[in-house]
């Protein structure tokens, strides 16, 4: 019996030495913060030799919007396979293209069934915000913070649509803005200057009429198009106060100046500004009567220089782009654009590793990437400089005339959310049909009231 004791005790003393020389910092390589030291071999099971298994390789996906031959989508899936080289041993991307209007439903989709990608594409404000609220998002604050070299590519201001309660959630690689784009070749035939005012503009689509070019081209079936124009007038005429007010739930849609915009909107329609049956036609090949020269002018986003200046383009050399026209006594700047920041991407909560999801971040905001983005058309959201050899020149006009830029005011669409925002557009649409502007607008004001959050 007592040496059976005796047995007992020698195991409980081996067992304990045993568990204090795994606990003791350092005795196994591992340091007093949990990283491993270089000077001593990992413990090993004494029947087995095993070591501690190594991190798992991260395999992610990321769900994108648009056409996988467009060229952005084929920057975005070069950039996937530097990714996969560079990180090879520890993490593995793989993309998948939606179309935009798709997309849109997808993402919304997979959110509310808790099937979020790891990392997905993204609008500012209002589009994520929902999404950021129901904890679906991860917050890249902090990894800003520990690597300001990232954090400083950017340019100024740039994560303001991305920032909820003082934390930023996407990281945008381009930006867009609305551009006046304009045959310089029929400008030059007819003797027309840039308008610099509405009045000027007026001017300018009756030259245009009287010699049967259409002044715009405007494809409005889907009514995102044409609202731009009214974002853009509303703006001149009241500057940003009667739209921030209405997102914040203390102002209205009757307001003055989008009352007076919804009359502009008409009023252009009036004078022939846009081709016979604008609503219901499609944006496609309303540029492409721009590109033909059936038209002279084309607003649409900078995201248009691509598809306006490719190779063999008709309006090559013949493009130009100016700023929208001041309207008389409009409290607006017309040093403000409408626009986003964009092709911006955004890591789920539900991310398996959300460092290599930020690292495929990072390699998106390299200056390799973003020269990419730039010498295919895009305003690039860093600081990243284009050889002036390499950069399209229609770019590099509309960074020339941002260098006034007092204030990026953002798509109603994006900043108010899909529910308001579509309703905002499909209003602006009913003004151009021949609704008045009070009816309308009316409507947009019951519906707001009745969905603003």
């Amino acid at each position: 019996m007592k040496k059976l004791s005796v047995l007992l005790l020698c195991v409980v003393l081996m067992s304990a030495l045993l568990l204090t020389s795994c606990t003791i910092p350092g005795s196994t390589g591992e340091s007093n913060d949990g990283s491993t030291g270089g000077t001593s071999n990992p413990i090993s099971d004494n029947t087995s030799g095993a070591t501690t298994p190594p991190k798992e390789k991260a395999s992610l996906k990321i769900e994108a919007w648009g056409i996988e031959t467009d060229q952005n989508s084929v920057i975005i899936k070069e950039a996937v396979a530097l990714y996969n080289e560079r990180y090879k041993d520890t993490a593995e991307i793989s993309v998948e293209f939606t179309e935009q209007e798709q997309f849109k439903t997808k993402i919304a989709t997979l959110m509310a069934s808790n099937e979020a990608p790891d990392l997905f594409n993204t609008w500012a404000a209002g589009f994520l915000k929902p999404f950021v609220e129901a904890n679906k998002v991860y917050s890249i604050s902090d990894d800003l913070e520990k690597d300001p070299t990232w954090k400083n590519r950017f340019v100024g201001g740039i994560f303001g649509g991305f920032t909820f309660n003082g934390k930023i959630y996407a990281s945008p690689n381009t930006q867009t803005v609305v551009c006046l784009f304009y045959n310089k070749e029929i400008f030059d035939t007819y003797n027309l200057k840039v308008p610099e005012t509405f009045e000027e503009l007026k001017t300018v689509c009756d030259t245009l009429n009287s010699n049967n070019v259409t002044p715009f081209a405007l494809g409005n079936k889907a009514p995102w198009v044409g609202a731009m124009y009214a974002e853009l007038i509303a703006n001149r005429i009241g500057g940003s106060d009667p739209f921030n007010k209405v997102a914040s739930g203390e102002g209205t849609w009757l307001d003055s100046s989008f009352i007076e915009a919804g009359n502009k909107m008409y009023e252009l329609v009036q004078i022939n500004a846009f081709p016979e049956g604008f609503n219901a036609l499609d944006n496609d090949p309303s540029r492409a009567d721009f590109l033909d020269g059936k038209a002279a002018m084309h607003i649409m986003g900078s995201w248009a220089i691509q598809q306006l200046t490719f190779e063999d383009s008709p309006l090559i050399g013949k493009v130009d782009v100016a700023k929208f026209p001041a309207i008389e006594g409009g409290k607006g700047d017309m040093n403000a654009w409408l626009g986003q920041p964009d092709q911006s991407f955004a890591i789920s909560t539900n991310c398996k590793d959300k460092e290599a999801a930020v690292n495929f971040l990072k390699l998106m905001s390299e200056p390799e990437t973003q020269l990419k983005f730039a010498a295919a058309g895009n305003l690039i959201a860093t600081t990243a400089q284009l050889d002036p050899a390499e950069a399209n020149p229609v770019a590099t006009k509309v960074s020339e005339l941002q260098k006034d830029m007092t204030e990026l005011f953002l798509f109603y669409d994006v900043a108010l959310g899909s529910t308001i925002g579509n309703e905002f557009n499909n209003a602006i649409q009913a003004i151009t049909a021949g609704t008045t502007p009070e009816e309308a607008l009316q409507t947009l004001q019951d519906f707001t009231e009745a969905n603003l959050e």
